[in-house]
């Protein structure tokens, strides 16, 4: 795979020094082989660092080594990219279990915890307290999702957040007022009875549909005041009251509308330009601001606001974020190295840089403030980040996902109870997890 230089600086540097030797090699992943260009500087310590970005991700990456190699004479970091798809985990666990490794990885800091407890990661305690870094200046819930047993494992890079969108046009037109949308479940309600129209059977339009976009069930468990985990005892908090409250509350909506017409209409939609909110079909979903792309490209005229999710209560308002971030693999032969360039990355110069150029929010609230300060939809992403919740950093975190996930079906088509429903699942991730 070749290695092109989209900024100016890296030719620059490259040019300016005495030696530039380039070796290849292949790491056998068990099902392709994934060829690399290792760029050698003489004076250098080459630090690799596999990512999966294309377009302003990749331009934005690459700037952002520019930045550093060109900061210091000592590291040189290269990024080569490790194509996204179902295999790049066992790419990267198997390049670990044979001791070839890359020295760095872009990663999705939801993974933290799992590979962690497979021991596939190097603790980055033990630099971080070398170094008296002070982890205080990201977003608590970036650094609790970063930790696993006490140790952490990731520099956290990005955010997001979840809110409700609401079609301001179509509040109007049914007599909803867009500048107070909807801060209670009982205000929702009424809002998605407003906005829904079903006729014999058919769906016209409806207000919305809570368990799609990103209506997970960890956006209206957080909303009633539930929880999932005990960060200070490591205690599993699954079937918390409160998130079987919220189950029921799907439940009924589910009931209410059908919840056979309702999926049966959802199925048939898409996504990008066939999302349903963007084609006004539905008045609100809850999303993040990683939608607001496809709304400007789509429907640009489409008159809309975001405001938090709402909650029984119409206070304390709840999200969860997620995120990517950086690790250094078991087995990393620059791990030093690969620390130096984490803290340049992490840094305030290295945020601002690397989200500035591919749009996205930082894991640090000053960065946020200077890009995204002025943006009034932007704006109401970042307000709620300090009070965000992260899911919890256990091994078995997919396992947990996709549980609930299958719990949440299960609850709208009746075929158990909330209740049971979470029992089973707080059950089975416990069993996992001993």
């Amino acid at each position: 795979m070749s290695i092109r230089f989209r900024s100016l600086k890296w030719v620059g540097l490259l040019a300016a020094v005495a030696t530039v030797q380039t070796a290849c090699s292949s790491t056998d992943t068990g099902t392709e082989e994934l060829e690399e260009e290792v760029i050698t500087v003489e004076g250098r310590t080459t630090v690799t660092y596999w990512h999966n970005y294309t377009g302003k991700g990749l331009e934005a990456i690459e700037q952002v080594a520019s930045d550093f190699n060109e900061s210091q004479d000592d590291i040189f970091v290269q990024p080569i990219y490790s194509a996204s798809s179902e295999g790049d985990d066992q790419r990267l666990l198997t390049a670990i279990a044979g001791g070839n490794p890359p020295d760095l990885a872009h990663f999705d800091r939801f993974k933290v915890a799992q590979y962690a407890a497979e021991n596939s990661l190097e603790p980055l305690t033990p630099f971080i307290e070398a170094d008296h870094y002070d982890m205080g200046i990201y977003y608590d819930y970036a650094v609790e999702e970063s930790t696993y047993e006490g140790d952490i494992y990731a520099m956290p890079l990005t955010t997001d957040s979840r809110l409700l969108f609401y079609n301001k046009d179509r509040f109007m037109e049914v007599g909803l007022d867009p500048d107070h949308p909807p801060s209670t479940i009982d205000e929702l309600e009424e809002a998605i009875e407003k906005l829904s129209t079903i006729e014999d059977g058919r769906v016209q339009e409806l207000g919305m549909v809570p368990w799609t976009a990103q209506g997970w069930f960890y956006t209206w468990a957080w909303a009633f005041g539930g929880d999932f985990y005990e960060p200070e005892t490591g205690e599993l908090t699954i079937n918390h009251p409160k998130n079987v409250e919220a189950l029921e509350w799907l439940v009924s909506i589910a009931d209410k509308y059908d919840a056979a017409t309702v999926t049966s209409f959802d199925t048939a939609q898409g996504s990008n330009e066939m999302d349903p909110f963007i084609q006004e079909i539905y008045s609100m979903k809850v999303d993040g601001p990683f939608s607001i792309s496809t709304i400007n490209q789509y429907n640009p005229d489409l008159n809309y606001g975001v405001t938090p999710v709402p909650t029984p209560t119409g206070d304390n308002f709840a999200t969860w974020s997620g995120g990517m971030s950086l690790i250094i693999p078991k087995g990393a032969k620059h791990a030093e190295e690969a620390w130096e360039f984490m803290k340049y990355f992490g840094s305030e110069q290295g945020q601002r840089t690397f989200n500035e150029m591919d749009h996205q929010m930082s894991v640090i609230d000053t960065v946020n403030e200077e890009l995204y300060g002025d943006d009034p939809i932007m704006k109401e992403f970042i307000d709620i980040l300090p009070d965000s919740n992260s899911r919890p950093p256990i091994a078995s975190g997919q396992l947990l996902w996709n549980e609930l996930d299958r719990a949440v079906e299960y609850a709208i088509h009746g075929r158990d109870e909330p209740q049971a429903l979470l029992d089973k699942v707080a059950k089975k991730v416990a069993e996992e997890e001993n």
